[in-house]
């Protein structure tokens, strides 16, 4: 996807639009598998205890590597850059960090598909709240970007 030719609110919108798409998908993968699996699922944090370590040390580990890449790419920002550049930039870290996120919330739910432990399910919901605390906005990019003053001032005529 090309910023280039697009206007600097377009990308927050398309970046939106990208984040509830990844968001979506585990939520409806999520509730289908609690739909598929109704009758069987019950709740133990007893049960299966080595995936239910391996599923905790999955989500910690996906929470800790999204915000590591999120601020090294970040980093890799210049302010010389012209804003174009930064948008492109902004947006692969932001991707990252959701499907560094993503990737748990999948593992969680693939896990009380095979075990029909809905324990897994209480992981998930905090990913997807993670997931929803990151929503991308313009005073997020703006924080999060070094801008120059020109450069703010485009974005707060927006």
């Amino acid at each position: 996807m090309s910023y280039t030719n697009q206007q600097p609110k377009d990308f927050i919108k398309s970046l939106q639009i990208i984040h509830g798409a990844l968001l979506a998908a585990v939520l409806v993968f999520g509730a289908y598998v609690a739909f598929q699996g109704k009758d069987i699922l019950f709740f133990s944090y007893e049960d299966d205890k080595p995936f239910l370590f391996l599923a905790i040390i999955i989500a910690f580990a996906g929470n800790l590597a999204s915000k590591y890449l999120y601020a090294k790419l970040l980093k890799q920002i210049s302010e010389k850059e012209n804003l174009n550049q930064k948008v492109v930039k902004f947006s692969t870290a932001h991707i990252f960090r959701v499907a560094m996120l993503e990737f748990p919330a999948f593992m969680c739910i693939f896990f009380a598909m095979q075990s029909n432990n809905s324990f897994y399910f209480i992981l998930v919901g905090i990913l997807v709240l993670m997931m929803l605390a990151i929503i991308p906005t313009k005073s997020k990019f703006e924080n999060d970007v070094p801008l120059t003053n020109s450069e703010k001032s485009i974005l707060e005529k927006l």
